[in-house]
């Protein structure tokens, strides 16, 4: 007897039923597409915002620095292994395998003192050359150019507004050095930059490495590196190769921390990634103990039908077999038409993207590094796992309800018509 064909047969033998098991297998499969796809874009933008930014894969600053880093201190600096300087510990540094580039940066309080108001910003001395190679800043010049000389500034978009400024123009900005003295210099603006975070387009102006160190009367020296390896996932072994670099050298007063571990939020939010794919397996199975009822009460409904079967010389394993495959059918077709609904959604999004206004309006009260349009990350490997765990998934549900098909007696069975 051709199990399949029969299995198949009786799948449209109340076709309400097994519509109803079919959309529930289908709706979950769409959901968890939905649901890993906004994770997956989300975790892709927000992380690379903070990689980028502020953290790199390593990020490396004085001990002291990171206990006071909400000052901005330019007492505590990184001024090389053995005092070497700066650059050449970036060098030495670039000369381990796992790295692919050094961000060295200065960062230090402003102000502009506005028509009618105080402006405060922050000051960030970069390399432009090598922010080209890492990093996300010269890919989020808006309008100009990256700064190159003595005086020239890309501003944030968001700051230039509140200057009341433009490219092109020139803007005194007030600021303490090193030694605490008052300083007050005029800048070029050269470009704007619009990153799409409030955080970053509302606060920050950049400028050359060395124009800020001679502004602020430092020497070789740098506030804190970005350190990337060719993944994000490398970050803890590129991590014990930096700090091994810096015990062998003796630079015990340097501190490094992990992009995943250097901000709460992001700890946090990396945390619930991996949490989440628990929450998806969840949402199979709820979809699968609705196919679970359904396949129990078709074999209440079908006892004498199955006592029949028996009798005739089916053996249990074929009963097994025959509620086995009726349930994979239909989870097959539900997963079918779930990864196809959830992957056209999810395309659909991450071209167009998904914005929040009140994420946004949250992001900025909370100055979270997090873009208030989401784009989810459509591939086919969420399409292929999705649809997979739906019909593994569905296919151990299918076993109890067969089992207990299979487990019946064919006189017990025969004898339910007359009840």
């Amino acid at each position: 007897m051709d199990l399949a064909r029969v299995a198949w047969r009786n799948l449209n033998r109340n076709t309400v039923r097994t519509a109803v098991a079919v959309l529930a297998v289908a709706t979950v499969v769409a959901i968890v597409i939905f649901a890993r796809g906004l994770m997956e874009g989300s975790v892709e933008s927000s992380f690379g915002m903070y990689i980028d930014n502020n953290f790199g894969h390593v990020r490396i600053t004085h001990d002291e620095y990171a206990a006071k880093e909400a000052l901005l201190p330019l007492d505590y600096t990184i001024d090389g292994l053995d005092s070497a300087g700066a650059d050449a510990m970036i060098d030495e540094l670039e000369g381990i395998d796992i790295v692919q580039g050094v961000l060295p940066r200065i960062r230090f309080p402003a102000v502009v003192q506005a028509a009618d108001s105080v402006v405060r910003m922050v000051g960030v001395g970069i390399e432009p050359t090598r922010e080209q190679k890492h990093g996300a800043l010269s890919g989020d010049v808006a309008q100009g150019r990256m700064p190159q000389t003595d005086k020239e500034i890309l501003v944030g978009s968001g700051l230039l507004h509140q200057l009341d400024a433009e490219p092109g123009d020139q803007i005194s900005i007030i600021f303490s050095d090193a030694g605490e003295s008052p300083q007050e210099v005029t800048f070029d603006v050269v470009g704007s930059r619009e990153s799409g975070v409030s955080g970053l387009d509302d606060s920050f102006f950049y400028l050359p490495l060395e124009t800020a160190r001679g502004i602020l009367g430092l020497g070789d020296e740098a506030t804190e590196m970005l350190i990337f390896s060719s993944q994000a996932g490398l970050a803890g072994d590129l991590q014990g190769e930096v700090d091994a670099l810096l015990v062998e050298r003796g630079s015990t007063d340097y501190t490094t921390v992990v992009w995943n571990q250097a901000d709460a939020f992001v700890e946090f939010f990396y945390e619930m990634t991996r949490i989440m794919d628990l929450v998806y397996v969840m949402f199979i199975v709820m979809g699968a103990v609705v196919l679970s009822t359904t396949l129990t009460m078709v074999v209440r409904e079908r006892t004498s039908e199955i006592g029949m079967m028996a009798a005739l010389g089916l053996t249990s394993r074929d009963i097994v077999k025959v509620f086995t495959l009726e349930g994979i059918f239909m989870g097959l077709i539900g997963s079918l038409l779930g990864t196809a609904a959830g992957g056209l959604l999810t395309y659909h999004y991450s071209q167009a993207g998904l914005y929040a206004e009140e994420f946004a309006m949250l992001s900025t009260e909370l100055d979270l590094l997090i873009e208030p349009v989401f784009y989810f990350a459509f591939s086919f490997q969420n399409l292929m796992a999705s649809f997979a765990m739906g019909v593994v998934v569905v296919a151990f549900a299918c076993l109890y309800p067969a089992y207990q098909a299979a487990k019946l007696k064919p006189v017990d069975a025969l004898h339910f018509i007359d009840e």
